[in-house]
């Protein structure tokens, strides 16, 4: 088997996901860096395959216990509506026949720089005054 392009995603500029918890696509050139982050995966298979892998950075912030049980399960359902709106909406996914398995959640941080990395996509979780930055990276391809 031979793989072909890995295939680029557009981004979303913005969803409301709850009245007070909002995604806002980043367009600035900084890269983002992270060493502490919490991690959500989902795995495509079909007719593309690959994975989707969230990371909602922590590094600088200080979370009790309770904004952690808030917070986790919100960026969980998070990156669901976005994976889920991102296969539905882009112009190259939306053709194909697509399977999303189930999100796994890891608490394993992972170093992760953007500059390094391409398709890498930067989002702002914003809630209740908190701003989170999210980094969503695509890995898909195709089979010839």
């Amino acid at each position: 088997m031979e793989v072909s392009k890995t295939i680029e995603i557009s981004s979303i500029n913005e969803i409301k996901i709850l009245s007070n918890v909002r995604l806002i696509h980043r367009r600035d050139l900084n890269p983002a860096y992270t060493k502490n982050n919490l991690q959500v995966s989902f795995s495509i298979s079909g007719d593309l395959f690959g994975n989707i892998t969230c990371y909602l950075c922590l590094d600088d912030q200080e979370l009790s216990a309770s904004d952690k049980n808030f917070i986790y399960p919100l960026f969980v359902e998070s990156m669901n509506i976005l994976v889920g709106k991102q296969i539905s909406t882009d112009p190259q996914l939306s053709a194909f026949n697509l399977k999303i398995a189930a999100p796994k959640m890891s608490m394993n941080s992972k170093e992760v720089n953007s500059a390094y990395k391409s398709g890498i996509q930067s989002y702002d979780l914003e809630l209740d005054g908190l701003r989170f930055t999210i980094l969503t990276e695509y890995v898909i391809g195709a089979l010839n």
